[in-house]
């Protein structure tokens, strides 16, 4: 849509004026070509002249003054004007001068003039693919290859072919007569090219642009084809078509400008099919000139040539991508150090298996857990509990058979769903998995003993949803552990306890929210290649009277579903930029990430209280950044999006916390409005020495860079693993490796001793 809003008042009449001329002096222009107004334009032959030169000369100044009154593309913009006033210019010449010399010279100062349009067009084009997108990987780059290679493969066929030469001319004749083919068969592969190195975005001033660039190009063969035969009609449909190109350029200037990166490259499938149809249209221009018989340029046929080399190359790099994102979805699925199906499996299974099942046909779930886990990790080391682990995992496997479904939870824990078992059944294939574990376990010249506490629940009995399920096996479990029965089946009265201790620390929460017991803990986020303290996140915790510091899996789950979310939400953000405006006071530029939970942004009232806090406490909006899971596109993700937006237009930085271990990170990482991915810790801690947790991190870090995006990994607890992550090109890391959470008291001085980005 064509905007003059952005003019100042006073300047909306001229601009109006501008574009009414323009739309009569193109109406003026096609009527002229009707059998009646075309005899009478024939006898005033200056009337076409004056005409042509009008619609040159204004082109170039609404494009001109749109580079103007807009800072966005401004140099785009003032290149492309440069050449349509080139372009103007020699026009001007022409009919004001030389069209009246017997004959005409060639060349002429016309003749730079028009070829001056073409360098200004070449880097309007690249400045505007530059503005889009900052980085450009290897099947986007053959994209832009095979594109620009077929279009200049096409075009060549018109420019060339039929090319008389210029055999025995002056040296300034040959150069220029081979100038303008040229130009314009570069001028076709520059603009297939970019459209595929931009992602094949469709954004109006990207897809109008190339379209008036592609109509000029377009009318430029079918000039010198006609001039050739010698059927060019001055004032004809070439002229027109030439002048709709102009049209249709100044429409794509002044389309209203959209945010950076709001509108996202297009789908995978557009990227594959696409190239692979350039290719196809290559080969068939080949197959077409061996079939007629007709021998194409040779520069036509290299082309062609070139485009489906790069065509066959794409297609095989696009062969490994769906391998690997295939395996890298697997591995997703999969427990890094057991090889078993991890907690995303496991839950994913056991929601198929309630969804398929009536009330009367059960199905059990167990939690197991290792007794004493941490007296072994910390007595021998976590080599050999990692080592413990994967010998429990194997034995487990072999005892339950093909009973049920067997996943590694996390830490000493893991889950079992038994389809088709009810409560008699669980119990025995429990037992059984209690005794497997009983034999003694070899260990580098040690022999442990392991025992293990198991939980059950049994659907319908116990719940018919997978949370509730858990839950209750959770209580089961932690039942037998205390009374070291190893094996025990949810009941009432386990739960009505849980449910008593659960009410009793959410009272105890509400009171502590009154009396400002929330304090604040912040962990540094270091740039990988400075070094530099970029920022921090800001972790809560619970200033308990009598327990002390909780963390917030003590509080935050109760809290999300009593609904203060809101409250401890106002209150974080609050602390959070309280102490950004102090650091920045000191010289310090950090910026500081705050989390936000699913129903934070079903708040609609959010975007207001977050711009209230940072006009209150003088914090730029671009020192804030909020951090959202996954899960917020699992409850009514059209208001979510809704509140992202509001947010980042204020200038905020959102991310994903926790990238991929959400339920559907791939499908739905597209529909949020985000600017930073952020690994968890689950992938980074073992990416130095487990090969498919680097598989995951090193293409999740390529991912977000594809989508202009920065990839922040936490858990980084060694320098090993930050060497990987250096490598591997990572924007941000964070973990007890570079600095634990700590109070802004004790923080500040380390702060202080190291290198800060600047206050800006």
């Amino acid at each position: 849509m064509v905007s003059v809003t952005m003019v100042p008042p006073r300047g909306r009449i001229w601009l109006r004026a501008g574009f009414g001329l323009g739309v009569v002096l193109l109406i003026a222009q096609f009527v002229a070509i009707v059998p009646g107004p075309r005899d009478w334009v024939a006898r005033h032959p200056g009337f076409n002249d004056v005409m042509q030169d009008a619609i040159y000369l204004l082109a170039a100044v609404l494009v001109a003054t749109r580079a103007a009154v807009h800072r966005q593309d401004r140099g785009a913009w003032s290149l492309m004007a440069a050449g349509l006033g080139c372009y103007a210019a020699g026009t001007v010449y022409w009919v004001a001068v030389l069209v009246r010399m017997d004959p005409p010279p060639y060349p002429s100062i016309s003749d730079a003039m028009w070829l001056a349009y073409y360098p200004f067009a070449y880097a309007a084009v690249l400045r505007l693919l530059r503005a889009r997108r900052s980085r450009f990987n290897a099947p986007t780059w053959l994209d832009g290859l095979i594109a620009a290679a077929c279009a200049a493969a096409f075009a060549s066929v018109v420019f060339l072919t039929g090319f008389a030469g210029v055999a025995g001319e002056p040296a300034t004749t040959v150069v220029v007569s081979l100038a303008y083919p040229i130009a314009d068969i570069v001028l076709a592969g520059l603009l297939l090219g970019a459209w595929a190195l931009s992602g094949w975005r469709t954004e109006p001033v990207w897809s109008v642009l190339l379209a008036g660039m592609g109509i000029n190009t377009a009318a430029n063969g079918i000039h010198m084809f006609e001039t050739s035969h010698g059927t060019y009609i001055p004032g004809g449909w070439t002229d027109a078509l030439w002048s709709v190109a102009l049209a249709v350029i100044v429409a794509a200037a002044w389309q209203r400008p959209e945010q950076a990166s709001a509108r996202p490259p297009a789908r995978a499938l557009v990227g594959v099919v696409l190239p692979a149809a350039l290719g196809c249209a290559s080969m068939g221009l080949l197959l077409y000139g061996s079939w007629r018989g007709s021998v194409l340029p040779r520069t036509s046929s290299l082309l062609a040539a070139a485009a489906i080399t790069a065509a066959i190359v794409r297609i095989l790099l696009t062969v490994r991508t769906v391998e690997a994102l295939a395996d890298a979805r697997r591995q997703a699925r999969t427990d890094d150090l057991t090889t078993l199906p991890n907690r995303r499996l496991f839950q994913e299974t056991l929601d198929a298996e309630l969804h398929r099942r009536d009330t009367d046909d059960p199905t059990a779930v167990a939690i197991l857990d290792l007794d004493r886990f941490k007296e072994i990790n910390d007595s021998f080391g976590h080599h050999l509990g990692d080592r413990l682990i994967q010998m429990v995992a194997t034995r487990l496997a072999e005892a339950l058979g093909g009973t049920g479904t067997l996943a590694r939870l996390g830490g000493d824990e893991f889950g079992v769903v038994m389809p088709g078992a009810g409560a008699d059944r669980a119990r025995e294939v429990a037992t059984t998995l209690l005794t497997a574990l009983r034999h003694p376990f070899d260990l580098e010249q040690v022999s442990l003993h392991i025992d293990a506490s198991i939980g059950l629940a049994v659907f319908p009995c116990h719940g018919t949803d997978r949370s509730t399920l858990l839950r209750h096996a959770d209580n089961a479990m932690y039942t037998a552990k205390s009374d070291h029965s190893g094996l025990a089946v949810a009941s009432d009265g386990a739960d009505d306890d849980t449910g008593r201790r659960r009410l009793t620390t959410l009272e105890e929460f509400r009171v502590g929210l009154d009396r400002d017991d929330l304090v604040l803990h912040y962990q540094p986020q270091i740039d990988v290649q400075t070094g530099t303290v970029a920022g921090v996140e800001a972790l809560v915790r619970w200033n308990h009277p009598d327990r002390g510091l909780v963390y917030p899996d003590g509080f935050l789950s109760l809290a999300e579903h009593a609904g203060l979310m809101g409250r401890i939400t106002l209150q974080v953000l609050e602390k959070a930029l309280g102490q950004c405006r102090d650091w920045r006071a000191a010289g310090l530029g950090l910026t500081v990430a705050v989390n936000l939970s699913a129903s934070n942004l079903h708040d609609p009232a959010l975007p207001d209280h977050v711009a209230d806090a940072l006009a209150r406490h003088g914090v730029p909006p671009q020192a804030l950044h909020l951090e959202v899971t996954e899960e917020v596109l699992m409850r009514d993700a059209a208001r979510a999006t809704r509140t992202l937006d509001e947010l980042r237009d204020m200038g905020i930085r959102l991310a994903v916390d926790d990238y991929g271990t959400g339920y559907s990170s791939l499908a739905y990482l597209h529909a949020l409005p985000v600017d930073d991915l952020k690994l968890d810790r689950a992938f980074v801690a073992h990416c130095d020495t487990d090969p498919r947790s680097a598989a995951i991190v090193k293409s999740t870090v390529e991912l977000a860079h594809n989508l202009d995006m920065r990839l922040i990994a936490e858990g980084v607890e060694n320098e090993a693993v930050l060497d990987r992550l250096r490598e591997w090109d990572c924007d941000l890391v964070q973990g007890y490796h570079l600095s634990r959470p700590q109070a802004a008291g004790r923080l500040t001085p380390w702060l202080l001793e190291r290198q800060v980005t600047p206050v800006s």
